[in-house]
């Protein structure tokens, strides 16, 4: 369970997520894109900068806790209309998966 600390943000953001299907704040939707824009470049750079591929292989957090996330996210933002943001989610989640694979297939 020593992932846990690795996980912290991942889990916060999964907060963030679901207060703001309950009360559309719009600092939270804003917070939100920006944390999802440089996630997203940072799954995109994950391929093609070597200093970002030794950070993603050395976290201690099981895939599955990142697959739960990921799916929790994209449901709960579709959920309350925010298809954009989902869309946004589910590439990240997308990018995750084939990164995952082909370091796999490295390995």
């Amino acid at each position: 369970m020593n992932w846990i600390k690795d996980a912290f943000l991942d889990v916060a953001v999964l907060l963030i997520i679901i207060i703001l299907s309950y009360f559309k704040y719009p600092a939270l939707e804003i917070i939100l894109w920006v944390y999802t824009i440089l996630l997203l470049l940072s799954k995109i750079l994950a391929f093609f900068v070597g200093f970002l591929q030794s950070k993603v292989s050395n976290t201690n957090v099981p895939e599955w806790f990142y697959h739960v996330i990921y799916i929790s996210s994209i449901a709960l933002l579709v959920y309350v209309k925010f298809y954009y943001l989902g869309t946004a989610w589910f590439l990240i989640w997308i990018l995750s998966a084939v990164y995952s694979f082909k370091s796999k297939g490295q390995s």
